[in-house]
Parts: structure tokens; sequence; C-alpha cells
């Protein structure tokens, strides 16, 4: 009995080992850009990290805004131009970054909470049915992004 109590908690400890960061699907760095100008939209950028299958982020929201989507920024004959996504996909074990340029969110309308508290609370839709819950430093442009806790 003891040698099976023993063989059950090394095969356990060496599950828990084999399970690292590139495992697990979460993002992070997240930021939002309050727009200088009244009534236009605010730009959100963070990182996604992919868990151990390839998904997609297939939506965000958020109660505390009027409406978000996702966009991305392409150039065409030497124009910049905002394209809507309908997704993003997030390969297994990879980090795609929304970031200024590239795939970012368009945020109009945070509420005056999420500007106070400097933080807005955001739920990721993924494809695979996952919803991860995060919180985006809300800032003025060319202000730091302060670390959140």
């Amino acid at each position: 009995m003891n040698k099976v109590s023993i063989m059950l908690a090394a095969s356990a400890s060496f599950l828990l080992v084999s399970c690292g960061q590139g495992d697990i699907l979460f993002a992070d760095k997240a930021v939002v850009n309050l727009s200088p100008v009244e009534g236009n939209p605010s730009a959100g950028y963070m990182d996604l990290h992919g868990g151990r299958l390839d998904v997609a982020l297939v939506g965000v929201t958020s109660d505390d805004v009027l409406r978000m989507e996702m966009h991305e920024t392409v150039e065409k004959d030497s124009m910049a131009s905002m394209a809507k996504l309908k997704s993003i996909p997030v390969p297994a074990g990879k980090t795609v970054k929304l970031e200024p340029g590239g795939k970012h969110l368009m945020i109009w309308g945070v509420g005056e909470g999420s500007k106070k508290r400097g933080l807005l609370t955001m739920t990721l839709i993924y494809s695979n049915n996952d919803r991860i819950e995060i919180n985006a430093v809300v800032k003025n442009v060319g202000e730091a992004a302060h670390a959140v806790e």
C-alpha cells in the first residue's frame, strides 16, 4: 500500500511539473489608451498567450463600455486603415500581441468608474468556449501604464 501511495504521489508531481506556462491560455499586459477626443474610440492592447490547443479570440466584452470591437490596422497603397475582425487566431504555445499598428481593440464609451479606478475589467471569449476575465490599466495617451495588482 505504501509503494502505491508513493507511486501515485510521484506521478501527480510529474504531471504538475510538466504543466508549464505554455499549457495555459491567458492574457496579460492589458492597457486601454483613452482617446484624447471626446466621442472617439479608445484603443486596447494586450498579449494573448496560447495554451495547449489552437484557439481564436472571438469576442471581448465589458460591463463598463458602450461597445468593443476587434480591429487590425492594414496598409494598402501607402494608406493605413482599420478592418474589423471576427476573430484573432491564438496558436498553441504562442503569443499574439495586440499592439499599435496591428491587431487591437477599439473601445467606445469607457465608463467613468473604470476611468477613476484606472482599471477596466474585460472578459475574453475564445472559440473553445473559454472565458477569461482580465483587468486592463486605463490611462491617457502618453501616460506610463502602472502595473495591475
